[in-house]
C-alpha cells in the first residue's frame, strides 16, 4: 500500500511539474510581448512631441496639422471640449496651453494607413517633408487596440479614383456612409481582404510614456468605428489618457438618432458617444491630467471637408 502511495505521488509531481501553466499575455513592449518589434519599428524614442494620427486617407490631417489648422481650432473651439477652468483663462493663458501645436513641425508623426493602394502616395508625399526636417513616417498599418504582425481588414472599392478605396475592421462599409434618409453614398462597388500589421494605441503611448514622461502627445483617431474600442480601452488606463495633450477623435455614428441606433449592432451601446465624453470629462479634471483637449467629431467642426462635401469629390466620384 505505501509503495502505491508513493507512485501515485511521484506520478502527481511529474504531471504538475510536465503541465505549461496559463499565464495572461500581459500587454506593453516591457513585457516581452510578441508585437514589440513592431512598436521599435516607428522609432518614437527620440521624440519630445509626438502626434500619432490614426487614418491617413490621403494625408489631409497631416496637412492640416502640419499647417497649424489644430492649434487655430485647439483656440477657437465650443467650451465643452476643454477643462472646466477654460472659460475663464483669458488669450494669454489659452495659447500657453495650447503652445506646442503653434510648432507642429517639432513633432515626430507616426501617421497609420491600412488601404494599399493609399500608400504609395503616401510615401511619396512624406520625402519632401522630410526634406524639410519633419520627422514623419506615413505606416502601412492599422491603429487598433492590438499589436499583431497580421491583422485581417476589408479593404472596400468605392469609386474609379485610384485611391478610391478604404480599409474597415469594425463598422460595414455602407453603415460608415449611411446618411439621414437611408442614403448610401458613396456606395461600396468591390471589397476584398487584406493582412496588415496593427499597432497598438495603448502600447505606443506606454513606450513613450517609459521612455520620455514629458514627451508632448497629440491624438487623432478617425478609425471607421474602432475609435470606440481605443477610447473605451484609455477610460480604463486613466495615467495613459492623462499622458495625452490633445485628442482629437471623429465618432462614426454619433451624429443622429438614426445613425446611434445602428451601434448596438456592433455590441457598442447607443449611448457610447454621450458616456465616454462624460468619462473623459471627469479623468481630465483629476490633478496633474495633461489632457487639455478632447475635441470628439473634430473633422466635422475643423479642418477638413464636411462628410457631405467629400462625398461629390474626385476621390470618392464613381464617373
Amino acid at each position: 500500500m505505501r509503495l502505491l502511495i508513493i507512485t501515485m505521488i511521484t506520478l502527481a509531481l511529474l504531471i504538475a511539474l510536465n503541465t505549461p501553466v496559463s499565464r495572461p499575455i500581459e500587454r506593453g513592449i516591457e513585457h516581452g510581448y510578441a508585437g514589440a518589434a513592431l512598436i521599435e519599428d516607428l522609432t518614437t524614442d527620440g521624440c519630445n512631441s509626438l502626434f500619432i494620427d490614426g487614418g491617413s486617407n490621403m494625408g489631409e490631417a497631416v496637412s492640416a496639422f502640419l499647417a497649424g489648422t489644430f492649434y487655430t481650432c485647439a483656440l477657437t473651439g465650443p467650451s465643452r471640449i476643454y477643462r472646466k477652468g477654460w472659460a475663464s483663462m483669458d488669450k494669454v493663458q489659452r495659447q500657453a496651453l495650447m503652445a506646442p501645436l503653434a510648432a507642429p513641425k517639432s513633432f515626430c508623426i507616426r501617421s497609420f494607413e491600412a488601404a494599399p493602394a493609399l500608400v504609395p502616395p503616401l510615401h511619396a508625399r512624406a520625402l519632401p517633408l522630410r526634406a524639410q526636417g519633419v520627422d514623419i513616417r506615413f505606416v502601412h498599418g492599422a491603429l487598433s487596440n492590438a499589436t499583431v504582425a497580421n491583422a485581417e481588414r476589408e479593404v472596400v472599392t468605392y469609386s474609379r479614383h485610384p485611391q478610391g478605396e478604404s480599409a474597415t475592421s469594425v463598422f460595414r462599409f455602407n453603415d460608415i456612409h449611411f446618411a439621414p434618409g437611408g442614403i448610401i453614398k458613396p456606395k461600396q462597388l468591390a471589397s476584398r481582404r487584406v493582412t496588415v500589421p496593427s499597432y497598438d494605441v495603448l502600447e505606443i503611448l506606454e513606450r513613450m510614456r517609459l521612455r520620455n514622461s514629458s514627451a508632448v502627445v497629440a491624438v487623432r483617431l478617425d478609425l471607421e468605428g474602432g475609435e470606440y474600442e481605443i477610447m473605451r480601452a484609455l477610460v480604463l488606463r486613466p495615467t495613459l489618457l492623462c499622458f495625452i495633450s490633445f485628442l482629437f477623435v471623429e465618432f462614426h455614428h454619433s451624429a443622429t438618432p438614426e445613425q446611434r441606433q445602428k451601434l448596438p449592432e456592433y455590441a457598442i451601446p447607443a449611448d457610447s458617444f454621450e458616456r465616454i465624453k462624460d468619462q473623459v470629462h471627469a479623468i481630465m479634471e483629476q490633478p496633474r491630467c495633461r489632457l487639455q483637449l478632447y475635441w470628439r467629431s473634430f473633422w466635422a467642426s475643423c479642418g477638413d471637408q464636411q462628410r457631405f462635401e467629400w462625398r461629390d469629390s474626385d476621390q470618392a466620384s464613381t464617373s
